[in-house]
């Protein structure tokens, strides 16, 4: 019997321990210092006192294991290895960048580490923005929960960004090493509030400091850093923030359950935009895709104008469609090409049949010689879309398209090529509502070619902080080199550009003078320019832009720093143009 109780005991398997419920992390906003032994002390320095606020996980930036003047190197698997006995000293996580010299490049790279609380190495990833040919970083286990990170301008690349939340990942960190310049009044957590969004995951953004606020670290930066690390809720919301540029503890509690990939999950069950995401998660696991050639829409540079008109709506589709009228003719005026109406314009947002609203206002598009962009309801074989209609300068429809991210009582599009219209000649989308979020779309047009991006929105806009939520969405849906417009019902309509993008990114990286941007609300040399911004009301906003003939952000910002991804973006804009995929 003892024998037979032994075997049972030895077969028997053990109960898989429960992911953590809750996790506390730290994020240190570190300021650099001169030498390799100076920040491996203020790291190791660092951690017990997060571990002494209660953290599970404690987060350095993008380099803080680095050399940034001219003092020798060090012996870096030293400091490595003090920072391992540390975190299980302290029983912690510890992820943390390094810039250290990489004998194999001929220069210095930046890097990071995930540490267990026992020591171990988790993850070594090296930054795909320095290290092309470098391997993807896989998605790590924080106490039994999923986790992935990416290295400040990594966050480019949508298989570091996105594709680790479609793997499991409930928390997105970024390490950064971010100048003064890229943090914007206006726009505030730019990148990390969207990705937040459209993961339904936590993101943890850590970022380096200055001593002295405003000012680089003598001897140390020549320029100095912005600081506001963050966590952001999977709803967007802030859970921490700071709010300045020095050096800092943040500490938070993380509720995993609220972490659900609920938009993210979305995303990959969606019948078309699904086998995007399905070809990317079977790429990392080794599964070879192999589109047809990329052929990118082009055309010869233009000049486009563009707007946007925020009408009073009611339930009455002929009033709504008198006061696209008026705005259509208010445009003419202004001598544009493209005027855009919000989501569901023509009905006011309800489900009916709009008479001859089409034919109204494709007259007026005759009449005035100009593209008109208006959303309205359709019904086929029983099943409601939110559409929208492209209008061409000679009164014939262009395209109709179905919103391919819809939710009840609309069905999903199934025709992703019926996005696609051009402007003088100029490749242009239309996407509707949630698809702003869902901004793979705009980047995977940018991949086939687009220059200009039409959005028609119904969101409501009720407070500062939901003005500022829409400006970020917008920031990130326009930084794919396009001209955008975004038109919506709910006010704070806008018009960004990012055509000058590589010029305006390149003058802060080389620290030259900044290009003219024309005139601009808010400027962002990482992101799209906010050009104009209606308030809440009625509204008609315009703005006018040399668009060149090519869309370079694939391969400049895609596959030239993530080759092994390439057939990806390749993949997936040949969805949306409707070249058969292998």
């Amino acid at each position: 019997m003892r024998a037979l109780t032994l075997l049972l005991f030895v077969i028997t398997p053990l109960a898989a321990a429960q992911p953590a419920s809750r996790l506390r992390v730290a994020v240190v906003q570190m300021t650099l210092g001169p030498s390799l032994e100076a920040n491996r002390d203020r790291i190791v320095n660092w951690i017990p006192k997060a571990a002494a606020r209660g953290a599970r996980v404690v987060v350095f930036p993008e380099g803080a294991l680095s050399v940034r003047s001219s003092a020798p190197q060090g012996d870096v698997p030293g400091a490595v290895r003090l920072i391992r006995e540390t975190a299980r000293g302290n029983k912690v996580y510890v992820l943390f960048g390094g810039w250290t010299w990489s004998e194999p490049h001929g220069r210095a790279t930046n890097w990071m580490k995930v540490i267990a609380p026992d020591g171990r190495e988790l993850l070594h990833y090296d930054k795909l923005w320095d290290v092309h040919d470098a391997r993807t970083p896989a998605v790590f286990s924080l106490d039994g929960v999923p986790a992935s990170a990416m290295i400040c301008a990594d966050r480019w690349l949508r298989a570091l960004e996105d594709l680790p939340v479609q793997q499991g990942a409930r928390i997105s960190f970024e390490l950064s090493n971010n100048f003064a310049s890229e943090w914007v009044p206006g726009l505030q957590w730019y990148w990390y509030v969207p990705r937040a969004l459209r993961n339904n995951v936590y993101v943890v953004f850590a970022n380096t400091s200055n001593r002295t606020p405003g000012k680089p670290e003598p001897g140390v930066d020549q320029r100095p850093r912005h600081g506001h690390s963050a966590v952001i809720a999977p709803d967007g919301a802030l859970v921490t923030a700071a709010r300045d540029d020095l050096e800092t503890l943040l500490v938070a509690d993380l509720d995993i359950a609220r972490a659900t990939r609920a938009e993210a999950l979305a995303r990959r069950s969606n019948p078309v935009m699904g086998k995007f995401w399905q070809a990317g998660v079977d790429l990392l696991e080794g599964k070879a895709i192999a589109p047809p050639p990329l052929v990118q829409k082009d055309s010869a540079a233009a000049g486009i104008s563009m707007s946007a008109a925020q009408i009073p709506m009611s339930a009455d589709a002929g009033q709504n469609v008198a006061a696209m009228l008026e705005s259509i003719g208010a445009a003419a005026k202004r001598n544009v090409d493209l005027i855009a109406f919000p989501e569901l314009a023509v009905t006011g947002g309800k489900l009916s049949v709009a008479g001859d609203a089409v034919e109204r206002l494709c007259a007026a598009a005759r009449a005035n010689h100009m593209v008109v962009v208006f959303g309205m309801p359709r019904r086929q074989d029983g099943r409601w879309y939110n559409s929208a209609v492209v209008a061409g300068p000679d009164g014939a429809v262009l395209t109709r398209y179905d919103q391919l991210a819809a939710q009840p009582p609309f069905s999903p599009g199934e025709h992703p090529s019926r996005m696609w219209f051009s402007v003088k000649g100029v490749p242009a989308v239309v996407t509707i509502g949630r698809e702003a979020l869902w901004n793979e779309i705009a980047e995977l047009a940018a991949v086939a070619g687009a220059r200009l991006h039409v959005s028609l929105s119904r969101e409501p806009v009720r407070s500062d902080s939901e003005a500022l939520r829409r400006r970020q969405i917008g920031a990130a849906l326009s930084s794919f080199m396009t001209f955008t417009v975004m038109a919506n019902a709910g006010g704070y309509s806008a018009i960004w550009d990012d055509l000058n993008a590589g010029a305006e990114t390149r003058a802060e990286v080389r620290d030259l003078p900044r290009p003219s941007p024309g005139a601009v609300r808010v400027f962002s040399a990482f992101s799209a320019n906010l050009v104009v911004e209606a308030n809440a009301g009625p509204a008609l906003i315009s703005a006018t832009r040399r668009v060149p003939g090519r869309n370079s952000h694939y391969p400049q910002r895609t596959g030239r720093y993530h080759p092994a991804m390439a057939p990806w973006y390749v993949f997936g804009s040949q969805i949306l143009t409707g070249v058969p995929n292998q």
